[in-house]
């Protein structure tokens, strides 16, 4: 005898096989998308945060930028009176939170006035010229911007720099030019990044995990100022186009970097992959637990469609091998639709004749 599975076990199986695999590719790609959209989130949450801090530098540096312009073409520096200079310099930083010092220099180099916003003694600085500058490396840089704003006639943004104090500063130069068109002075400010909101408290605010970093940095990778657990001795490097808007990995942190143009600094935001990884763990076993319910509750599905589906054949199957056997069965009341209606109906109507050849069998008088 040769052994066969009913017809109600093979639908069965299949339903359940499909519903299992459905819900397993379903929950496989679920994952895929949200460990995805979690990574790219964490991208758009530390480039967010980098935009939002070098923003704020920006904004402050194109504000001392307009007032200092603004200085440049008072009428009190086209005067040869160096104390009403002074005088002039100094008022302009005491009624400014945005600057440190100011410096006026002579286009040949000497200086002519200086105000700083402690109100120091400036007659130490007497006699100083910028020249000197492009003799040691920690202002060469400040010297060539300087002669670059004179030869051009066009404000330049310096070096980054901190103070004696610790300020995070920064550099800005314009050149005092007369209404013929030749230079009377340099104007040479130095704007505080870190004063008047708090720079730090902010960086550590918004750092992008209780774990992460927000550092500054300058042109040459070297760290001006960070919150947060940054790694130590761990810098972005000096090539500003390889981190700039992308998630790179390194020494096991993702990291993302603003670059602000105008002043060559970057802000760099960093968490370690082990915050991600954590987090992408949780969402896989969660994954897999929806998955299992999930496909569970589908392979009851599948088994009670596998019954509504051959229930009917099961009546017609019964039936026909009640008429094989010569009996006539019961009338089939199954519901069901398209082909097996039609074989149901089919079925019903054999039955009733074969029914009624019996009876007139039995009962020739009603002929």
């Amino acid at each position: 005898m040769k052994f066969s599975f009913s017809l109600y076990f093979q639908i069965t199986v299949l339903f359940v096989l499909l519903s299992i695999f459905s819900v397993i590719g379903a929950g496989s790609l679920n994952y895929l998308e949200s460990r995805k959209i979690i990574i790219d989130q964490f991208n758009k949450s530390m480039r967010d945060i980098s935009s939002t801090i070098g923003s704020s530098l920006s904004a402050k540096a194109d504000d001392a930028a307009e007032a200092i312009m603004r200085l440049s073409k008072h009428q009190v520096l086209y005067s040869a009176d160096k104390e009403e200079i002074q005088r002039f310099l100094q008022i302009a930083v005491d009624s400014s939170s945005l600057f440190n010092n100011i410096y006026y220099f002579s286009p040949d180099g000497p200086l002519k006035a200086a105000a700083y916003a402690d109100g120091r003694d400036i007659a130490r600085y007497a006699g100083e010229d910028f020249t000197a500058y492009a003799e040691q490396e920690k202002t060469k840089n400040v010297y060539l911007d300087l002669v670059h704003a004179l030869e051009t006639r066009t404000p330049v943004f310096s070096a980054f720099f901190k103070s004696g104090t610790g300020r995070l500063m920064n550099s800005f130069i314009v050149p005092v030019v007369s209404d013929d068109g030749s230079v009377l002075g340099l104007l040479s400010c130095g704007i505080v990044m870190d004063r008047t909101f708090k720079l730090l408290e902010m960086m550590d605010a918004l750092k992008p995990h209780p774990f992460g970093y927000v550092a500054l940095i300058d042109a040459e990778g070297k760290v001006l100022l960070s919150a947060g657990d940054m790694p130590p001795d761990f810098a972005p490097g000096r090539d500003w186009l390889k981190y700039e808007d992308a998630l790179i990995s390194g020494a096991g942190y993702l990291q993302a970097v603003f670059r602000m143009e105008k002043t060559g600094l970057g802000v760099c935001s960093g968490l370690p992959e082990t915050a991600v990884n954590d987090l992408l763990k949780r969402l896989q076993t969660s994954t897999k637990l929806f998955t299992l319910v999930i496909g569970i509750i589908a392979s009851f599905a599948g088994i009670i469609a596998a019954y509504i589906l051959v229930s009917p054949i099961t009546a017609l199957v019964k039936g026909l091998r009640s008429l094989q056997n010569g009996q006539v069965g019961s009338r089939i009341n199954c519901r069901a639709s398209g082909e097996i209606a039609e074989a149901i109906s089919i079925y019903n109507e054999l039955r009733d004749k074969e029914q009624r050849a019996r009876t007139k069998l039995q009962d020739p008088k009603e002929d």
